[in-house]
Formats: structure tokens, sequence, C-alpha cells
């Protein structure tokens, strides 16, 4: 059986807009769209939080989503590249976990108009294909 984590990463800053993750479309903040989305799959073993926000922390965390510890403010920057973040999460989710997982599936909080049927063709046609990313 393959073991699946899903990630969801969210800074708390950004240059372009402040607090983007936290804005609300339809009344909804953008990061609550993507936990929702990680829930209501049911395909992820495990989901877990990377953020350096507290307030994004909490809402993750009253959302049944796993929080991996405040992100390192190294990684927290907007010249890091997000699959070193995504990278650490996964570091740190296998040792605070106390497993390994062979799949990784990152929900990017600022595409809300994804819908699950389309994370499950991207998942479809990833296991299809044998890839490797």
């Amino acid at each position: 059986m393959v073991s699946i984590l899903c990630t969801i990463c969210a800074r708390g800053g950004s240059k372009g807009i402040k607090n983007k993750n936290l804005k609300k479309i339809n009344g909804i903040p953008l990061i609550i769209k993507s936990i929702e989305q990680a829930n209501s799959l049911k395909i992820f073993d495990n989901i877990v939080i990377s953020t350096d926000s507290k307030k994004i922390e909490s809402l993750a965390l009253r959302n049944n989503i796993f929080s991996i510890g405040m992100r390192k403010r190294s990684l927290s920057t907007d010249k890091i590249p997000k699959i070193d973040a995504i990278r650490d999460a996964v570091l740190l989710s296998e040792q605070l976990l106390k497993k390994k997982f062979d799949v990784v599936l990152d929900l990017d909080v600022s595409s809300p108009l994804r819908t699950n049927q389309d994370i499950k063709k991207a998942m479809s046609q990833f296991f299809k294909k044998n890839a490797d990313n």
C-alpha cells in the first residue's frame, strides 16, 4: 500500500499581497479552501501544514491538520524555492510521525480554482505513468 503525505505550505508574508494565504474568496480564507479540500479527498495518510505564521498554524490545527512546528526563518523568504520548504516538511513529518511516505502531494494555497477532480486526475496520471514527480 502506498503512503501519501499532503503538504500545505503557507507563508505568512508575501511581497505581492499582504497575508495572501488568509485573504478570503467567497468568504473563505484561501488556506481554509486547501485544508477543506485535502480533508475531503480521503486519499492522504497524513496532511501537514508548513508555515511561519501562528495564525495560519492555528487555523490548520482547528481543522485537523498536523503541524510540524514553525517553519525555519531560512525557508520563509520569497527567495527560497518552494521545493525546499516541501522537502523540509516531508523530512520533519517523517521524523515526527515516525513513518516514511512513498508519495508527497503539495496543495498550493493560491490555487482556489483547483477541484478535487483535478487532484484525482493528477494522482491517477502519476500512478499510471509511474512518474517520479
